[in-house]
């Protein structure tokens, strides 16, 4: 389950890092550090790493609350007996028996002080490799011969790759796998007949799955929208109480909330519950919608709508006509992102969907537990092309609206 998790969380970070790192001065501090005769690994640590950290904590703490309190990964590779305490939870809230309930609460309080402590671990542990950098910094360790482990930590970021991607190779062969006898490399053949076989069970999970990501990103993207314009015209951010309290869900363990709403839902005796299922999509969207569109709203040179605004135009117009067009990449690429959440979300659709609304993730998770590699691969290649095409579309659509407008590029 660790293996799974360093898997899964390490290529989250390295692209939050890059995307992160041009907001730092990369080759003037590379080139000071050569000059001292600091290797690459040192002179990276001691000039960048401080400031670039402090743009890519937020991520590393939402990764530590996941990982404590993840479900679908731990049902799939994690210890059966005993099992986590986030698996025990998602037993005990769907227990028959009401009483159950009382304990699912008290675990997660349990769960919400687990990962606090784990995250108050972490910080102390923040603090001490501070310390330990400012040591070493001020008595001049250079590390110049770095090569080897320059080396090593390119050749494990190249496995941990090679091993997501191998791992999805592995899923459509066997998508697609006749018969597939040991010790053979390959299946004897291939067939297209447990596509053929699942498609009618898959209809209403893709069906699910289709209108509760598309809803939930439109909303999240006009919430966004609405937020960053307001912020645009008053000329002042949310501040950070505002943004804490939107990227809440993402520290806070969902175990720990999503059961209370579900018994929210279930007292309000609502019996829409497509509706609550995409209010539920909506909390854990719009926090990643807004980190991926909040910055290159807010670089859009003002100029354009100052002009426009002279010319008589209403603010109402020139974000229709000026402001959505120049930045409907980043709005795409956003909606992409956001629906890649709602596709990844299992305990929610599970808690807040009571059984009755099955997505492509839940079947995938609950079909895991069997033996027929052919539906597994199913399912799971299918989670993974479903989130593709929407970052194609955010690729191609851009591309095509503007083909005429090339030469206009900055």
């Amino acid at each position: 389950m660790i293996a799974g998790l360093v898997l899964k969380e390490t290529p989250f970070l390295f692209l939050v890092t890059l995307a992160a790192l041009p907001q730092v001065d990369l080759a003037p501090a590379r080139r000071l550090a050569a000059s001292f005769g600091y290797g690459r690994i040192s002179g990276f640590i001691y000039l960048l790493w401080p400031a670039l950290y402090r743009q890519i904590r937020f991520a590393v703490y939402a990764v530590i609350a996941y990982s404590t309190s993840v479900v679908d990964v731990a049902l799939i590779l994690g210890p059966n007996l005993p099992g986590t305490l986030a698996t025990r939870l998602v037993q005990w809230m769907s227990d028959p028996d009401l009483t159950f309930r009382f304990l699912a609460s008290a675990g997660a309080v349990v769960q919400l002080a687990m990962t606090l402590a784990a995250l108050v671990v972490w910080y102390t542990l923040e603090r001490c490799c501070a310390a330990l950098l400012r040591l070493l910094r001020d008595r001049g360790c250079r590390f110049a011969r770095d090569a080897g482990l320059r080396r090593l930590s390119t050749f494990v970021i190249g496995i941990i790759g090679s091993a997501v991607f191998a791992g999805l190779i592995l899923l459509a062969i066997w998508s697609v796998a006749g018969l597939w006898q040991f010790p053979d490399p390959l299946p004897q053949s291939f067939t297209l007949r447990s596509w053929v076989r699942a498609l009618p069970q898959m209809i209403d999970p893709l069906f699910t799955t289709l209108v509760t990501g598309f809803f939930s990103t439109l909303i999240a993207i006009m919430l966004t929208i609405g937020c960053l314009e307001r912020e645009n015209q008053t000329g002042r951010t949310g501040g950070e109480r505002s943004l804490f309290i939107l990227y809440l869900p993402l520290i806070v363990p969902q175990i720990t909330f999503v059961f209370g709403l579900q018994l929210l839902f279930i007292g309000s005796g609502s019996q829409h519950r497509y509706a609550a299922l995409i209010l539920v999509h909506i909390v854990f969207v719009l926090p990643y919608v807004f980190l991926s569109l909040a910055d290159p709203w807010r670089a859009l040179d003002r100029r354009y709508e100052i002009i426009a605004t002279a010319l008589g135009r209403s603010r109402l117009a020139v974000l229709v006509t000026i402001r959505l067009p120049m930045l409907i990449r980043p709005i795409l690429t956003a909606s992409a992102v956001g629906f890649a959440v709602s596709v990844g979300q299992y305990l929610p659709t599970l808690l807040i969907g009571e059984g009755r609304l099955q997505t492509i993730t839940t079947e995938a998770v609950a079909l895991a537990s069997g033996n027929n590699r052919r539906v597994i691969g199913v399912y799971a290649l299918l989670q993974t092309i479903l989130p593709l095409i929407a970052f194609s579309l955010a690729a191609m659509l851009p591309a095509l609206l503007h083909r005429n407008r090339r030469d206009m590029r900055v």
